[in-house]
């Protein structure tokens, strides 16, 4: 599994795979539980640690990007699906769709200069790829997307 970030909202509930190899940039490792609003990953559990960008399996079609700045070591994900296309799991980049095309930045964030080159990384993706972005928290995106039982090929 990989993890997004170690806010509890995304890496909360870790320990109900307890076996699982996650996936985390080096720096949110370390990083994580240094606040309040950060979960401190259990030593105890199975990691590889990431330096920057990573192809899960080598062959392109699942890569994780190193897109600091909501924390740390802030990491998003391209998919590259074989009829839908490239999608990218972009954790908390940006919150809602406005805030990505317009660049705005909570002020409740590790740096907002590291999130701003985040979102133009991520925009050079799309850009490249034709990628779609999946915005974790932005609800009306959300709505509109498939449910189970449907998904996306």
């Amino acid at each position: 599994m990989s993890v997004s970030h170690s806010h509890p909202d995304h890496a909360g509930n870790i320990e109900m795979f307890p076996n699982t190899l996650m996936l985390v940039q080096r720096v949110e490792y370390e990083w994580a539980g240094s606040r309040q609003d950060s979960v401190a990953f259990n030593k105890k559990h199975p990691v590889k640690l990431i330096d920057g960008d990573y192809d899960i399996v080598g062959d392109g079609s699942l890569v994780l990007l190193s897109t600091p700045g909501h924390t740390p070591g802030h990491q998003s994900l391209l998919v590259r699906l074989p009829k839908t296309g490239p999608v990218i799991l972009s954790g908390d980049v940006a919150h809602f769709q406005t805030s990505f095309e317009h660049r705005y930045v909570p002020t409740n964030i590790w740096s907002k200069e590291a999130s701003l080159q985040s979102m133009d990384k991520i925009a050079a993706v799309i850009a490249k790829e034709h990628a779609k972005l999946w915005i974790n928290h932005d609800q009306p995106q959300s709505d509109a997307q498939k449910k189970l039982p449907t998904y996306y090929e």
